[in-house]
C-alpha cells in the first residue's frame, strides 16, 4: 500500500516541475516580446503613449487639452509662407510671398481631431509596434483636413492679377502731316491661368512651400500687319468752332482726343458712346450749351455733338454703312441741315459699320478751331463717293409776342431768334472700282421750326386810389 502512495508521488513530481518550467517560460518569452517591441517602437520613433503628431505638433486624441492644442498648431501653421512664382513666357519671373492666412487657408479642427481619433482607434500602440516589428511602420504624421476660405483667396488673387497681368496693346497708326503716317508695333500681353487658385491651394496642402504657374500670352487684337495695308487717305470733314468758347472748345477737343486713331477691322461697328464714353464732370468734360426740348442750355459734355457730327460726315464720304443716326432738334450752325448728327450718351448713339474688305482707322484733331476727321484705308478699296442734299421745304419760323412788365411800354425784345423749319433728304452715289454706281437713300429729316419769342413791354396798370379801395362803412338802422 505505500508503495503505490510513493509511486503516485513520484509521478507527480514531474507535472508540477513541467508546469514550474511552463510558467518560466511563458514569463521570459513575455520579457522577450517587451524587449524586442521596446527596440521596435523606438526604432519606428512611436510614442508609446499613442501620441500623433499633426504638422509638427504632438496630439493626444485622448488628452482633454488636445483641442486646445490643435487650435495652437492651426494659427502657427497660418504663419508658414508661401512662394507664388509667374513664369512669363517671355522668360520674365514675376513673384510674392503671401502667408497661409492671407490665402483664407485654414484647418477644420473639428474633422481634424475625429481624424487623429481614428487614426488611433485602428492603429492603437501595440498595433503599430507588432507592424513595425514585421517592417510595416506606421507613420505617426497625420494630415490637417484643409479649409479654403474662397472669398478671401480670390481677393488676394485679384490684386495678385493686378500687379502681375498686363493687357495687350494694339499697334497704332500715329499720323504725322498730310498722308504721313506710321505704324506703331503691337504688344503681346499675359495673364495668370484660370486654375492658378486651384494650384495655390494644391501647393498649401502639399507644404512644399512654393507654386508655380505658368503665365498665358494674351495675343492683341490688332497687329502691325493689319496696318500695314493701309496707304490712303479716302477722305476728310471739317467743322469750325470758336476757341473763345472755352469749355465747348475743350470738350470738343477731349471728344476728338478719345477717337483719334481708332482702328476698325473689316465688319466692326464703331459706337461714338462706347469710344467717348459718359460726357460728365468725373470724365473731365465741362459744362456748356446744350440742346435740351428744342433750347440751348447748360450742360455736361456741350459741344460732343460737333465732333460726332463730323465723323458722321467723313463716314458718309467714305461710304461706309451707316447703322444709326439722329438729327438734332433744329439745324446747327456748323453742319447743313441733314448732314449732322446727335448724341446722347446712354440713349442716342451714332453706329457706322466697316464693310469694306480692309481695316481702316479714324484720325481725328480739334485744333485752332476746326474739328478735322480723317478715314484712312487701303487704296485698292476706296470708294468714291458723292453726296446730293436735297431740300424740299424751308418753313419760317412762327412769331409769338409776350407781353412784360420789365420793359418800358411799346418796346420790343427778342428773347429767341427761333429757327426756321426744314424738310431734307440726303441721298450718296457709291462707286467701286469694278461695280457699277449705287445711288441710295441716306435719311430724310423734317426739323420742326422753333418759334420767335419777341418780349413786348406794357405799362404797369395805375394803382387806384385810397377811396376807391377803402372799404364801405355799415351803416346801422335807425330806432
Amino acid at each position: 500500500m505505500e508503495t503505490k502512495l510513493l509511486s503516485k508521488q513520484a509521478a507527480r513530481m514531474p507535472l508540477v516541475r513541467r508546469s514550474h518550467l511552463m510558467i518560466w517560460f511563458g514569463l521570459m518569452v513575455l520579457a522577450a516580446g517587451a524587449g524586442v517591441i521596446s527596440f521596435f517602437a523606438r526604432q519606428a520613433h512611436i510614442h508609446p503613449t499613442g501620441i500623433w503628431t499633426v504638422a509638427g505638433m504632438d496630439i493626444d486624441p485622448m488628452s482633454p487639452d488636445s483641442r486646445q492644442k490643435l487650435e495652437a498648431a492651426a494659427r502657427h501653421w497660418q504663419q508658414n509662407v508661401l512662394l507664388v512664382q509667374a513664369f512669363r513666357p517671355d522668360g520674365g519671373v514675376l513673384q510674392a510671398r503671401v502667408r497661409y492666412g492671407e490665402l483664407g487657408a485654414s484647418w477644420d479642427l473639428e474633422k481634424t481631431l475625429q481624424r487623429v481619433q481614428t487614426m488611433a482607434r485602428r492603429y492603437p500602440v501595440w498595433w503599430r509596434t507588432v507592424l513595425a516589428a514585421t517592417g510595416q511602420q506606421v507613420s505617426p504624421n497625420v494630415s490637417p483636413v484643409f479649409h479654403f476660405d474662397d472669398h478671401r483667396l480670390q481677393g488676394w488673387l485679384k490684386r495678385w492679377r493686378c500687379q502681375v497681368e498686363s493687357a495687350p496693346q494694339d499697334a497704332r497708326l500715329r499720323y504725322l502731316a498730310a498722308r504721313q503716317w506710321e505704324v506703331i508695333p503691337e504688344k503681346a500681353g499675359y495673364r495668370l491661368p484660370a486654375n492658378t487658385g486651384a494650384l495655390i491651394q494644391e501647393a498649401v496642402r502639399s507644404g512644399h512651400g512654393v507654386c508655380a504657374v505658368r503665365m498665358e500670352t494674351v495675343p492683341p487684337r490688332i497687329t502691325s500687319e493689319h496696318l500695314r495695308e493701309i496707304d490712303a487717305e479716302w477722305t476728310v470733314a471739317t467743322t469750325r468752332y470758336s476757341e473763345r468758347e472755352r469749355n465747348r472748345a475743350h470738350n470738343i477737343r477731349k471728344a476728338a482726343a478719345s477717337i483719334n486713331g481708332i482702328v476698325l477691322l473689316p465688319g466692326d461697328t464703331f459706337s461714338y458712346n462706347e469710344v467717348v464714353g459718359p460726357r460728365t464732370f468725373k470724365e473731365g468734360f465741362r459744362r456748356a450749351p446744350v440742346i435740351v426740348k428744342g433750347e440751348l442750355v447748360p450742360g455736361d459734355g456741350g459741344g460732343v455733338c460737333q465732333v460726332s457730327t463730323t465723323v458722321y460726315m467723313a463716314a458718309l464720304q467714305a461710304g461706309l454703312q451707316i447703322v444709326q443716326r439722329s438729327r438734332h432738334a433744329f439745324p446747327i450752325e456748323y453742319a447743313p441741315a441733314g448732314l449732322d448728327a446727335t448724341v446722347v450718351y446712354g440713349a442716342i448713339d451714332l453706329r457706322f459699320r466697316n464693310d469694306t474688305p480692309c481695316p481702316i482707322v479714324l484720325v481725328a484733331e480739334a485744333k485752332n478751331g476746326r474739328m478735322v476727321v480723317r478715314v484712312l484705308g487701303a487704296e485698292r478699296y476706296r470708294r468714291t463717293v458723292k453726296l446730293q442734299r436735297i431740300v424740299h421745304a424751308i418753313i419760317p419760323a412762327p412769331a409769338k409776342t409776350f407781353p412784360t412788365t420789365c420793359l418800358p411800354a411799346g418796346v420790343r425784345k427778342v428773347r429767341d431768334k427761333g429757327h426756321r423749319g426744314w424738310r431734307v433728304s440726303v441721298y450718296r452715289i457709291i462707286e467701286e472700282p469694278g461695280k457699277p454706281p449705287i445711288r441710295e437713300k441716306v435719311t430724310t429729316d423734317y426739323y420742326r421750326p422753333q418759334p420767335r419769342i419777341v418780349l413786348v413791354g406794357q405799362a404797369m396798370p395805375s394803382r387806384p386810389s385810397a377811396q376807391e379801395t377803402a372799404p364801405a362803412q355799415e351803416t346801422q338802422p335807425e330806432p
